[in-house]
């Protein structure tokens, strides 16, 4: 037999042999060292000897009996708990719990009742010493029965005896006696335990037993339970994390070919402009379709990024640069839609503020995501601003906006992957935002706006500038190079 299916007390049992041995042993050396030194007969030495040797020995099993009682409850919890710890799986621990508390208890059968979802009835989950398959047709129990309701409770006795007995082992053991003890979680109980066994049972009736039994086995079926809940939504996310992947790539796939035709198309009228007069209205219309078309693609790029990887980080090429020629392209792309919805645009640049290096396309790509969530969010006739300031070794660029402003508590969550809240789109452009602003070593944040709407912020470290440079001593300006080449 396996060892671990062995029962913990089992030490205490052959402590009571040896101690009975002993007593024997003892007994016969005395009785034969008497007859032979004192020279009195054997029956006259038994006459004596024997009450003290039946006195030691009821001392003794009374002594074992206390010590395996107070032994065995601590002893099986232990195990029982130890043994279902290994376990994950919740069908196979109750099977266990249930088998290995027959076995140790002596135990006609043990039924492990779990409550339903309403917590209305009681379903057999698992049995030991009932006909096999009869947890699929055993009848559900009242859980108001047991007065499974009490968090505190952790002994059970049924409110009406017959009932229970009746429907679960009455045709099998009819005249065994029947114990019941809560299966106590966290929350409260989560189920019973059923006991049967012969009336002259002792083990049966130990009330702190069963119920040390009852709290290990119900904290360990409790557990069982959650993991496989969270192995279930684990596998569940992984099934939504492929679904996200495979969406992405079919858009990005479906997206690429008409946007093929509208970059050439663009691409040719721009040219044919550009040959007639470059300096005309259509020739800036076209080259903003250009400019459009180009941010699209890199856009669609980025979409065949995320499906691809768990996090988005593009390769950047960093240099040394004024924000002033950034900010003012990402302005000549969105000024279309600002004009369509008859909305102003305030551009303050500040003139003291330093360089930053900066990957300029993709920094490009940060601005236009928030100037046109500021366009789209603010209502026709309404006010855009955007500025820079310098302000302890950063530079930062707010864009602000007077739309309807972001929930406080979606202040961060906005900057999650396919986060929408009411708003429309993927959800992906504030988070691939935030990728490349924490690329650059920045931050990204929103706030309420100074009167309406929402402020969006986004802080870089300054870099210093080629004058800077001159001026420090030779020894570091190789440092400030060096450090400037390695991004």
């Amino acid at each position: 037999m396996d060892d671990l299916n062995l029962d913990p007390i089992r030490q205490v049992r052959k402590t009571k042999l040896w101690a009975f041995a002993g007593i024997a042993w003892s007994l016969a050396v005395l009785l034969i060292a008497y007859s032979l030194t004192l020279e009195i007969a054997l029956i006259q030495l038994m006459v004596v000897v024997l009450p003290a040797a039946a006195v030691a020995a009821i001392a003794v099993e009374l002594a074992a009996r206390w010590e395996a009682r107070i032994h065995r409850r601590y002893a099986y919890p232990h195990r029982l708990g130890y043994e279902l710890s290994r376990i994950h799986e919740f069908d196979r621990a109750c099977q266990r719990a249930v088998e290995l508390t027959g076995r140790w208890l002596d135990l006609h059968a043990v039924v492990i009742g779990w409550l339903s979802e309403d917590r209305e009835e009681v379903l057999a989950v698992a049995a030991y010493g009932m006909p096999e398959g009869w947890t699929e047709i055993a009848p559900r129990l009242a859980s108001r029965a047991f007065d499974l309701g009490d968090p505190r409770l952790s002994q059970l006795h049924p409110a009406r005896r017959a009932a229970p007995v009746d429907h679960w082992f009455a045709r099998f053991y009819p005249t065994d006696r029947v114990q019941y003890a809560a299966l106590v979680s966290l929350d409260g109980a989560e189920g019973l335990v059923a006991l049967v066994a012969p009336r002259n049972n002792p083990q049966i009736g130990d009330k702190r037993l069963l119920s040390a039994l009852g709290l290990v086995m119900g904290l360990a079926l409790d557990n069982c339970r959650l993991y496989e809940g969270q192995r279930a939504n684990a596998q569940h996310f992984q099934e939504l994390n492929r679904m996200k992947s495979d969406f992405l790539s079919t858009v990005s796939h479906e997206l690429r070919t008409p946007l093929t035709s509208i970059m050439m198309a663009a691409e040719m009228l721009l040219e044919e402009e550009e040959t007639r007069n470059p300096d005309s209205a259509r020739g800036r219309l076209v080259r903003n379709i250009v400019k459009g078309a180009s941010r699209l693609s890199s856009l669609v790029a980025d979409l065949v990024a995320v499906s691809r990887e768990d996090e988005f980080q593009p390769r950047l090429e960093l240099e040394p640069m004024r924000l002033d020629d950034t900010v003012a392209n990402s302005v000549a792309i969105v000024q279309p839609l600002l004009a369509a919805k008859r909305q102003t645009l305030e551009v303050q640049l500040d003139p003291g503020a330093g360089m930053a290096r900066i990957d300029r396309l993709r920094f490009e790509q940060v601005l236009i995501n928030l100037l046109s969530n500021a366009q789209r969010y603010s209502p026709p006739g309404g006010h855009v601003s955007v500025s820079t300031i310098r302000r302890d070794n950063e530079i930062i660029i707010t864009v602000e906006d007077s739309g309807t402003g972001v929930a406080k508590g979606d202040a961060e969550k906005i900057f999650e992957p396919f986060y929408r809240g009411d708003r429309s789109g993927l959800g992906l452009g504030l988070a691939i935002a935030k990728s490349i602003v924490q690329l650059h070593n920045g931050r990204i944040w929103v706030e309420p706006g100074a009167v309406r709407g929402s402020r969006f912020c986004v802080s870089l470290p300054e870099s210093p500038s080629q004058q800077d440079v001159d001026e420090v001593p030779p020894s570091l300006r190789r440092t400030v190079e060096a450090n400037q080449r390695s991004g």
